[in-house]
């Protein structure tokens, strides 16, 4: 790797032992996830009954109340059927997993998933999916007090309609990648979790029953493996702490996974804008924001082009909100208020996993992706209320509150993206942790939609209520919320006068303002400052990509 992307470190070996460690964890990041065909898991069933473990394994059958029944089809397709397990489908609630059986081999879990959902929800329930199978991971580490791990969880999933919800509903739950206990900041602070082998019974929902066939519904073993990956990495980064994911060691990982992708064959590449280039390139939003920290902002832009020359179907860019600390700047946030101020990157890592996945699986568009990163400190050189900055698209913009930096950093992004790539997108989405009120307008479950047509919203909306990354539509109304920003003695300032008018709506109005004025394409901004975690983080953002953009892939005809 290039020393030029190489964080200066101070003189102290521990540190740079443990910073590179962590860096390279996360350029090598590996999933604990496997999948099997319906085959491979009576096989994974058989070794279990022969191999004697030292403790039994956790086993979860998963499915919904109608699946379950249907014992003909669930015989053929679970190992593990039993008189015991079917007396516990008929008594489990939806919810929650029930103790069917203990073996020598296994402890047998049922999970029934509630087939109800309202129209804004996703069918396949993946919140249900997630909560048993963190039950079940839980039931898998209780006693394991050393390093060595003694079982792993087997899911037995008769959900196929779409494995790609099922599978990344698991590996969030399964994950639980950053860790700096037991030892684990000797080693790179990643903990490597229990072996989750996750069995898909065939065709389910086509054919009606529990198949015996050997193939995956969406073609694709290693695209299931590629998506869990990438969600998976997406948490280990926003839970990662500020003192070893800042901008220059999240450009280091981005650099390093660049050159694995290349390594692979990929047509793929990186530019950076860092520090005070960025000052002299006119990035005032991006400068401002981050000039006062001890790491310089960086724009990222990672590219990717379709393999063999092939004409791309359709030409993307993705935009993230990466600020690795928001102390709220001058306009300092409270001490409740500033705790998990780590997570307000979560944008770009989902938009910076989301790249990584469709590299990874060839998808057939052209992408950007523009990390936008700066950390908000406070520092004799901190960005003033009353300053005046100017953005890369040339508006000045009077600030107002320098805790609003989210919409000032991917102003400059979007810019970028739209004016100074080497190609027009047809397609623009950014992604933040952006407003407080997003989780009061649309709630923790939902991310709040902003969209310039109804064309890429309801592309969107479809495929998050497919995939379990849920979005829900606010208002676009740039004529009411223009009247939000009026200065005095600027183009704009960069907070609301009334916090009280539709304020997340006011906030993803400003970012559009910073497009480019000849952009005629779609434009979408996904505000996900709920829902980029819940005490650890979710990896949200990032399935929503591979649905909406590999739908090809992960749902063929």
């Amino acid at each position: 790797m290039s020393t030029a992307y190489k964080r200066q470190r101070t003189t102290s070996a521990y540190e740079e032992q443990n910073v590179s460690a962590f860096v390279e964890s996360c350029i090598h990041f590996k999933t604990n996830l496997t999948f099997h065909t319906a085959a491979e898991g009576r096989q994974l069933a058989n070794e279990a009954m022969q191999n004697h473990p030292q403790e039994p394994n956790i086993v979860l059958l998963l499915g919904n109340q109608k699946q379950l029944q249907d014992k003909k089809a669930l015989s053929s397709f679970f190992p593990y059927y039993s008189k015991a397990v079917e007396s516990a489908i008929n008594v489990a609630a939806s919810g929650k997993n029930y103790l069917a059986e203990i073996t020598p081999h296994a402890r047998v879990l049922v999970g029934i998933v509630s087939s109800k959902a309202s129209r804004h929800n996703c069918p396949l329930r993946p919140d249900m999916i997630s909560a048993l199978v963190k039950d079940a991971v839980h039931q898998a580490r209780v006693g394991d007090s050393e390093k060595s791990v003694l079982r792993s969880v087997d899911i037995y999933c008769c959900e196929s309609q779409n494995e790609l919800c099922v599978a990344t509903a698991i590996a969030r739950a399964a994950n639980r990648s950053f860790s700096a206990k037991r030892g684990r900041a000797e080693e790179g602070y990643w903990e490597r979790g229990l072996p989750v082998r996750v069995v898909f019974a065939a065709n389910t929902t086509k054919s009606g029953a529990a198949g015996d066939g050997d193939g995956f519904t969406c073609g694709s073993r290693r695209a299931l493996e590629v998506a869990v990956t990438v969600v998976q990495l997406c948490q280990r980064l926003v839970d990662a702490p500020t003192n070893l994911l800042d901008t220059i060691t999240f450009t280091e990982i981005a650099v390093g996974h660049v050159e694995k992708l290349k390594g692979e064959g990929r047509d793929v590449s990186i530019g950076i804008i860092a520090g005070e280039e960025l000052r002299e390139k006119g990035y005032g939003g991006m400068y401002g924001v981050g000039k006062a920290a001890e790491f310089p902002p960086h724009l990222v832009t990672l590219s990717y082009q379709p393999p063999n020359g092939i004409k791309p179907q359709e030409k993307l860019a993705f935009v993230g909100k990466g600020i690795v600390y928001d102390t709220g700047g001058l306009s300092i946030k409270t001490l409740g208020g500033m705790c998990a101020m780590k997570h307000d990157m979560g944008g770009a890592a989902a938009v910076f996993c989301g790249f990584l996945g469709l590299a990874m699986i060839e998808a057939p568009q052209q992408i950007s992706t523009v990390l936008c990163l700066a950390d908000n400190a406070v520092g004799p050189r901190s960005q003033r209320n009353d300053d005046i900055i100017r953005m890369k698209s040339g508006h000045t913009v009077e600030i107002n509150n320098t805790d609003a930096e989210g919409r000032l950093v991917l102003g400059d992004g979007v810019y970028h993206a739209s004016a100074l790539l080497p190609y027009t997108p047809d397609v623009i989405v950014d992604m933040g942790t952006l407003t407080g009120t997003q989780g009061v307008a649309t709630g923790r479950f939902h991310a709040a939609l902003y969209a310039n047509n109804e064309e890429i919203e309801n592309r969107l909306l479809k495929s998050s209520r497919i995939c379990g990354d849920l979005c829900f539509p606010i208002l676009h109304c740039p004529e009411f919320h223009s009247l939000e920003f009026n200065s005095n003695v600027a183009d704009s300032r960069n907070s609301v006068t009334n916090r009280g008018n539709a304020s997340s709506s006011c906030a993803a109005y400003f970012i559009g303002t910073h497009i480019d004025p000849k952009y005629q394409g779609s434009w979408a901004h996904i505000d996900m400052a709920a829902l980029a975690s819940r005490d650890e983080a979710t990896g949200f953002g990032v399935t929503l990509l591979l649905q909406t953009f590999a739908m090809s892939i992960y749902n063929p005809a």
